[in-house]
């Protein structure tokens, strides 16, 4: 599955004096097929009501959405598709901030200002073999859903990133993946992430709600302690990255998975909708990340209400409420 591209740094750094792509009238050339149409169309209309629904939140409108397919891209103001504005494209894509996007399965939301989503077409990404036990529709159905849930968080996320950010130098190395980028190959390291992630799947999946709850507990206790030893001295400000993008892929991730086993997302059983979100379960903000959520949703009545405020947003702060902490 293509990585979300969340770089607060270079994302501000690009948005400055770049020119868009899209300055240019509308493309004659450029034409959707009816199938990627009829898809993006849908999977909006399923963003408005998890939106709403899931979430619980207030309707917003859209950001901008590129939509991308082999020859064109699609900038679609507040995801009206009656106002495409298209470019055609070669081996890179135009974005509106004015960075160019290597061409294939891409889909991420940029924290420039204005925010805005863009997302390859399904017939861009089955020519790239991209499958899934969901099917193809399916899966891009709770990837949009995934990424467009971080359009909501971008307030929050900006105002904790950019400082960080901008203290430690990172650019472009700022990204959901910068703890496992740094710890994948310690082993003691991704021993005790791996047996923390363990516990906290196991407490979603506890039949019993103190066992749940005792699990948890002791999952967070486990994200303590590796934070106190392994974020310290010149990594002490990965604590915070951590934390945030935790609750951001987790959100995200969670969000699909709740959809799919929605009846507007086709009740699809638990188990085969956990495993077509976790797929190779092998990129640590996303895994875990869906498990906190996972757990926050089991034991935290009406979390929803906490997700998009400062400072109750974070997931250690909401798995900490769920089991019992003040």
């Amino acid at each position: 599955m293509p990585r979300p591209l969340w770089s607060v740094a270079a994302a501000a750094a690009l948005a400055c004096g770049a020119a868009s792509g899209f300055a240019a009238p509308t493309n004659a050339r450029c034409e959707m097929a009816a199938s990627d149409r009829a898809w993006l169309l849908g999977a909006l209309a399923n963003w408005r009501s998890a939106e709403t629904e899931l979430l619980r939140l207030d309707s917003r409108p859209m950001p901008t959405v590129v939509a991308v397919d082999s020859r064109c891209a699609y900038k679609l103001p507040r995801g009206d598709i009656s106002s495409a504005v298209s470019v055609e494209h070669g081996a890179t894509v135009p974005m509106p901030d004015g960075r160019q996007v290597a061409m294939g399965p891409i889909s991420f939301a940029s924290p420039a200002d204005p925010p805005y989503f863009a997302m390859s077409l399904p017939s861009v990404w089955r020519a790239a073999g991209v499958t899934s036990t969901l099917g193809l529709e399916r899966l891009m159905d709770g990837v949009l859903l995934h990424e467009m849930s971080h359009t909501r968080q971008s307030a929050l996320a900006t105002m904790a990133l950019d400082p960080i950010a901008r203290a430690n130098d990172l650019g472009a190395d700022l990204n959901d993946d910068i703890v496992q980028q740094t710890f994948g190959k310690d082993p003691a390291y991704a021993a005790a992430y791996a047996i923390e992630r363990d516990r906290l799947f196991a407490a979603a999946a506890a039949r019993d709600p103190r066992q749940a709850r005792r699990l948890a507990g002791e999952a967070l206790r486990m994200m303590r302690e590796r934070r106190a030893r392994w974020f310290i001295g010149r990594r002490a400000y990965l604590g915070d990255l951590d934390d945030v993008f935790l609750t951001m892929e987790g959100l995200g991730q969670w969000l699909a998975y709740a959809w799919y086993v929605s009846p507007r997302g086709g009740s699809i059983a638990t188990s085969r909708a956990l495993a077509g979100v976790r797929r190779a379960g092998d990129q640590w903000s996303q895994d875990e990340g869906l498990a906190l959520f996972l757990v926050i949703d089991r034991l935290l009545p009406d979390w929803q209400r906490r997700a998009f405020r400062e400072p109750d947003w974070r997931a250690s702060r909401l798995l900490a409420s769920a089991v019992g902490e003040q």
